[in-house]
């Protein structure tokens, strides 16, 4: 599991109506321009091949879908529904490619959408992972029916210097052809007392055997790391809004969402509801019985 830090984190409105697979198709032609990428994903079907709505569930920030592959496989069985696992561009098994901005995340999730012709799933995303999904639901509600969102404001956040650092760190363990994972932790140890998270972080890095089991980066560390200022950005217009069922869940010991964005979230949401669990920022992983319990209830009660 991942440590309770919580200073780690980790086009308006349209009427909600069943998009019809040639619309999807429509809408991703018209994103194209965006120069959308295609994204992988692992999929878990319901026994029972239901057709209720899937579940679109999507990381956060150095993360990737293989994060919440227990999670995902519970809530198919328990929900009776499919669920998707996405790596975001720039992460896990997706493409590398610029810009890594919320448009363009948004734009290949989409796409995604689209391509897989999803009736209007239920949403589900993690720190810059629900920023992500905020955004497409902002942009495309009609395309969705619920959204869920894991510790994360629709407000601009300050850059912590750790981000920074990890990028550094993790750089400077691709340049030495480190092959030791000892050393690789210890590089990380300077900047990251936590072994959660530094274990974390270490899984963007694999070994090339062409280079003698030296660590290679998976994720395109200098993109990331120059793009670390828009990630903490949020430039929605404030006239969008999403008017179907909404839930924040909020980690109690994390800073991201006190009273005092309430307003913007409602302003945004009006029909939202929030839930807290006595955790820092990894809401899902610190406590995902808990949080499971909550969106399978949520789930449950705002489906026909």
């Amino acid at each position: 599991m991942l440590a309770t830090r919580s200073r780690f984190w980790a086009l308006c409105q349209r009427p909600n109506r069943l998009i019809p697979a040639f619309h999807l198709a429509r809408s991703f032609s018209q994103l194209q321009q965006e120069e959308t990428v295609k994204l992988e994903y692992t999929k878990n079907n319901s026994e029972s091949g239901s057709a209720k709505q899937p579940l679109l569930i999507i990381h956060g920030l150095f993360g990737s879908k293989q994060n919440w592959r227990a999670i995902a496989k519970q809530l198919t069985r328990t929900l009776d529904r499919d669920t998707y696992c996405v790596d975001l561009r720039n992460h896990g098994d997706s493409p590398h490619k610029a810009p890594h901005t919320y448009k363009a995340m948004s734009s290949d999730i989409v796409r995604f959408i689209s391509d897989h012709q999803l009736q209007k799933p239920i949403l589900i995303g993690h720190s810059m992972g629900g920023k992500v999904v905020m955004q497409t639901t902002l942009s495309r509600p009609d395309l969705v029916s619920q959204l869920i969102v894991d510790d994360i404001a629709p407000v601009k956040l300050g850059l912590s210097h750790d981000f920074p650092s990890y990028v550094t760190k993790l750089r400077e363990i691709e340049h030495a052809n480190i092959s030791s994972q000892r050393e690789a932790d210890r590089i990380l140890g300077e900047v990251e007392p936590d072994i959660s998270i530094r274990q974390f972080l270490l899984t963007n890095m694999k070994k090339d055997r062409d280079n003698n089991g030296a660590y290679r980066s998976r994720i395109p560390l200098g993109l990331l790391g120059d793009s670390l200022n828009g990630i903490m950005e949020w430039d929605v217009d404030e006239n969008c809004r999403y008017d179907g069922p909404t839930l924040f869940i909020a980690g109690m010991r994390s800073p991201h969402i006190k009273p005092e964005v309430h307003p913007m979230i409602k302003k945004y949401f009006p029909n939202y509801e929030l839930s807290e669990l006595d955790t820092g920022h990894w809401v899902h992983a610190e406590m995902p019985q808990e949080f499971m319990a909550l969106v399978v209830d949520f789930v449950n009660r705002n489906s026909a």
